[in-house]
């Protein structure tokens, strides 16, 4: 009995451990994605298409499927500046596959467009 305890606890800390390192590759695909969303040449989209490309290359392309990203311009209520600002919303793949809980991931990132 505590052996099965065991187990379902090592699986819930690798699961915890691969959500973390999910969203941590997410957010990071989304700034980069703003960042290079905003240059002065850059049609904002294509910012989503390379955070979508780069979770690709960080969590698989099967992960990527189900993590779309979405590049848009914004205002930025503060300052009134414009910028690319970068989505990517999704769910993240279960380890423990009975549970059948959706681990959802909403990440966004904004980056104050060149020239505005």
């Amino acid at each position: 009995m505590i052996s099965v305890l065991l187990v379902f606890l090592l699986f819930a800390v690798l699961q915890v451990g691969l959500y973390v390192y999910a969203r941590n590759v997410i957010a990071s695909a989304a700034a980069d994605g703003a960042s290079y969303g905003a240059d002065q040449d850059v049609d904002p989209a294509v910012g989503g298409e390379r955070a979508t490309a780069l979770i690709s290359k960080g969590l698989g392309t099967g992960e990527a499927k189900r993590i779309p990203c979405a590049g848009s311009t914004d205002t930025d209520r503060a300052s009134g500046l414009t910028v690319a600002k970068v989505r990517c919303r999704g769910q993240v793949k279960m380890i423990l596959a009975p549970l059948l809980m959706p681990l959802r991931i909403d990440v966004a990132a904004e980056a104050v467009k060149e020239g505005s």
